[in-house]
């Protein structure tokens, strides 16, 4: 489940991208209702240098 967990949010932030989101809100668009999930694989997909995190605590596609 993760990996498609990652790679749903990792679509999300690309047909999006340079749109900024919370880890709530792109909870909501990929149909995740535990954000602890979310934040993970964000924290995955960071390490991989695919998202980076804003300074204000956003989300976004490289």
């Amino acid at each position: 489940m993760p990996s498609g967990v990652k790679n749903k949010i990792y679509d999300h932030l690309l047909q999006n991208k340079g749109k900024e989101f919370t880890a709530e809100e792109i909870a909501s668009a990929v149909g995740i209702e535990k954000v602890a999930v979310v934040k993970a694989q964000l924290t995955r997909l960071i390490r991989e240098g695919k998202v980076e995190k804003t300074a204000d605590g956003r989300y976004r596609a490289k």
